[in-house]
């Protein structure tokens, strides 16, 4: 069958695409415009067919139809091409290809037709496409004639060069080994099939650059090293690009050493020396040269040791090393002092042969500055705090680490301080974080100043530092000393903008001795545990706390009360109840009003005390779910008992509720689910947490105030408040503080301090309460010195709120 029709007698049916989703944009496109040119470019002869008839040929496909023009083959059927033996195949091909867009055949040998009748066999590849916006089939041609004959030439010319002497040696773009002759596994002690694929450098044992090699003509003498031995063998290259890489043939050759050492290193950027047993360097290519500010005229000769090169983190230098056992060295560093300034370099060196005058090394050495300087800086970035420029938890751990393997003998000992400053978060939350960085760095510079040669200084955390100091004798009084010292620089104000700001300190210190077996996370963990405990002594004025064994006892307990606390409170308060305790009028002992207290009776551990619990839970979160559960509480049962109507609910609040933004939406739905009036709830606050730092108190006991609630002071007299700022609070009622009472009975001037606070309080428009009273003879000189109320064990102890109906009952003001 020709071109242009089919043979008599044949009924072939024609190859139809299929409906398919457009693969491409519309011919118009300039991405079509752009495929159609690929496609006449194309060596290979490309036909498009649709609805089994040829729609375009390219030009290699004229050629192969042999034909003058590509109107003659346009319109023809598809199968007109296929000798009759190969349609058959063909169509199963095309059913097999299935609808989807971008569907293909493989490549598979087909007889094909041109115009003449020729017959010639093809490898033919199908693919579905688009074209003129309608599905068709684009046929790709290639002649098998001439693969088979591209083959037959490379096996001759890999047979050709299998027999070559020298090394001839093909690497792809990325230097990767492509092929490798029979001569290059005898040069190099490596065969083809462990070769191929390897790295360029790894097998010839040198930094081998093609490209350069090329750049300088094609032809270079280089270093290379046997791969099985590592024996160095000088070698000329030749070095041709081809195609996607580079043929590379290389030979051996025996000029004396040094002058082919010469040759080759003083095209290298790299700085690279030979230096002779003995230390003198024989040869300096001309960066080693600049590098190590060599005069020119003084190689050969100038001694290695001359050269201001120094091996910090080795004791011998390893070029030495090297020339003394023969074994390798690699990227060791050195520091060079230069007119610039110093430097980091890393050396590298090894024997090579060289039997006429000895041995030598090599050494080629690589500025390594910024990357030394950067690692650096990464190391003190992981050891150091970016704040304060302090030791961070790791570096205090590994330098306590140091110390600890240093104790030798039995008075040897190594102390912690953690210290952590007492409110800096009120200053933190008050001033502004950017203050509080400052506060910080002033006390870190303080601390620098004031500890002892030797200590290591470390900030741990938030406004938590640590100390570590090894001693010796006499060290209980050097840590009483130092201790003392920490506090006289911590005492002096600290200047911020137009304010200063005093900050007092907690220190809790642990001390270890030779064999004391602690780690030095252990030791950290216990001065933390003292440094708690002296936190929670803060009144006794220590200037610092040693930790103990049964520290670590009650701070167990600690955790575990608000562990179970926190458990309570989670689960419907299991435990917790409130008992209540009257507030009566000095003139007439009549009950006006009842202070809540929270009680808890523990599964375990019985009736634990607010004064043990309490505290635990203000060093927490549990201390506002705690006064969320009184309030509620309290309000609850208080407005549920009518007999109360005329009495006033007290609840106490801690400092932290103060900063706790949920507060007065807290108080507001507690007064509304319970129904009482607001002007019957007084909220106390203790006069330690009114600090001046703290800006927010004020605001937050004014919005209390517009509330309707009234406000009171507890514990008056303690000394953190001074008058001037009680003046500006919105307080209703000041609270003594017990230990005015307790004197009364004892001290004259008790009476008159006492007198003296009523007599300011009652100026401002305040009333005052007396609490603590205990005997009849408080209670006279508490209603002399004219106290509108009084609180005490001598009128009633904390009870239950019905136990307490008869004290109102009795006074005539419960309701009938």
């Amino acid at each position: 069958m020709s071109v242009g029709g089919t043979s008599d007698g044949e009924a072939v049916g024609e190859v139809v695409a299929p409906a398919a989703a457009p693969m491409t944009p519309s011919a118009v496109s300039p991405v079509a415009e752009r495929y159609r040119l690929l496609l006449e470019l194309s060596p290979d002869p490309i036909v498009v067919h649709q609805d089994g008839r040829v729609v375009y040929v390219n030009s290699a496909a004229v050629r192969f139809g042999r034909v003058e023009t590509r109107e003659e083959l346009l319109g023809l059927s598809i199968t007109d091409f296929v000798h009759p033996d190969s349609l058959p195949r063909m169509l199963e091909r095309f059913t097999d290809m299935g609808d989807e867009p971008g569907a293909a055949t493989m490549p598979e040998e087909v007889l094909m037709r041109n115009a003449t009748g020729e017959t010639r066999p093809m490898e033919v590849t199908s693919v579905r496409t688009i074209w003129e916006d309608a599905p068709a089939y684009q046929v790709i041609l290639r002649d098998v004639a001439a693969i088979r004959a591209a083959e037959t030439a490379l096996r001759h010319q890999a047979a050709l060069i299998d027999h070559v002497s020298d090394a001839v040696v093909s690497v792809d773009r990325d230097l990767h080994v492509r092929s490798w002759n029979r001569g290059a596994s005898r040069m190099y002690g490596l065969s083809a099939l462990d070769a191929i694929g390897r790295p360029l450098g790894t097998v010839v044992g040198a930094g081998t650059d093609p490209s350069a090699i090329v750049a300088m003509g094609g032809v270079v003498d280089e270093l290379h090293h046997r791969y099985d031995n590592g024996r160095s063998v000088l070698t000329r290259v030749s070095a041709t690009a081809m195609g996607d890489g580079y043929l590379l043939v290389c030979a051996a050759t025996r000029r004396p050493l040094i002058e082919r050492l010469g040759a080759i290193l003083m095209s290298l950027h790299q700085a690279v020396i030979v230096v002779r047993e003995g230390g003198r360097i024989e040869l300096a290519n001309p960066a080693a040269v600049a590098m190590l500010e060599l005069h020119p005229t003084a190689v050969p000769g100038v001694d290695i040791d001359s050269l201001a090169l120094d091996f910090p983190d080795d004791i011998e230098s390893p070029i030495a090393a090297c020339l003394r056992t023969g074994l390798p060295v690699a990227d060791r560093t050195a520091k060079l002092t230069t007119s610039d300034g110093r430097r980091w370099l890393s050396c590298s060196a090894r024997i090579i042969d060289d039997d006429a005058n000895g041995a030598a090394a090599l050494v080629s050495i690589v500025d390594i500055t910024d990357r030394h300087e950067r690692t650096s800086q990464l190391a003190w970035e992981a050891n150091h705090d970016h704040l304060t420029g302090l030791l961070n938890r790791g570096g205090i751990l590994r330098r306590l680490a140091r110390e600890i393997d240093g104790l030798s003998a039995p008075e040897d000992r190594v102390a912690v301080y953690y210290l952590d400053l007492d409110n800096f978060k009120l200053v933190n939350d008050s001033l502004g974080h950017s203050v509080g960085d400052e506060v910080l760095q002033t006390i870190a510079r303080r601390l620098d100043a004031i500890t002892p040669a030797g200590s290591a200084i470390g900030r741990i955390g938030g406004d938590e530092f640590v100390i570590v100091t090894p001693l010796s004798d006499d060290f209980d009084d050097r840590i009483e000393a130092q201790s003392q010292s920490v506090h006289a620089a911590m005492g002096a104000a600290i200047a911020l903008g137009t304010r200063s700001e005093r900050l007092t300190i907690s220190i809790g210190v642990a001390v270890a001795g030779l064999g004391d077996g602690r780690s030095p996370t252990d030791l950290l963990r216990d001065a933390d545990i003292a440094l708690y405990q002296a936190k929670l002594e803060s009144s006794s004025r220590t200037p610092y706390v040693r930790f103990r064994v049964e520290h670590r006892e009650d701070l167990q307990r600690r955790q575990s009360i608000e562990q179970d606390l926190r458990e309570a409170l989670h689960s419907g308060a299991r435990g917790l109840f409130m008992e209540y305790q009257p507030i009566v009028a000095t003139g007439d002992q009549r009950v006006v009003a009842v202070e809540a207290l929270l009680r808890w009776d523990h599964p375990t551990l019985g009736r634990i005390s607010p004064t043990e619990f309490i505290p635990i839970a203000e060093m927490t979160d549990l201390i506002d779910l705690i006064g969320d559960h009184v309030v509620r509480t309290a309000t609850t049962e208080f407005a549920a008992a009518p007999w109360t109507s005329e009495l006033t609910l007290c609840v106490n609040m801690s400092r932290r509720e103060l900063t706790d933004r949920r507060l007065l939406s807290r108080l507001t739905d507690a007064i509304t689910e319970s129904g009482m009036a607001p002007e019957r709830l007084c909220v106390e606050i203790t006069e330690s947490a009114l600090a001046e730092s703290d800006t927010r108190a004020p605001v937050t006991l004014a919005a209390i105030r517009e509330l309707g609630i009234q406000v009171a002071i507890d514990d008056f007299g303690t000394g953190a408040s001074s008058l001037n700022q009680l003046y500006r609070l919105p307080i209703s009622i000041l609270k003594t503080a017990k230990p005015f009472v307790d004197a009364l009975d004892e001290s004259v001037e008790a009476q008159a301090i006492l007198s003296s606070i009523v007599a300011m309080a009652h100026t401002t428009g305040m009333r005052v309460v007396a609490e603590g009273v205990e005997t009849s003879s408080q209670a006279a000189k508490v209603k002399g010195v004219e106290c509108d109320f009084a609180q005490g064990y001598y009128y009633a102890t904390p009870t239950s709120l019905a136990a307490i109906r008869p004290l109102v009952d009795a006074d005539g003001t419960a309701p009938d």
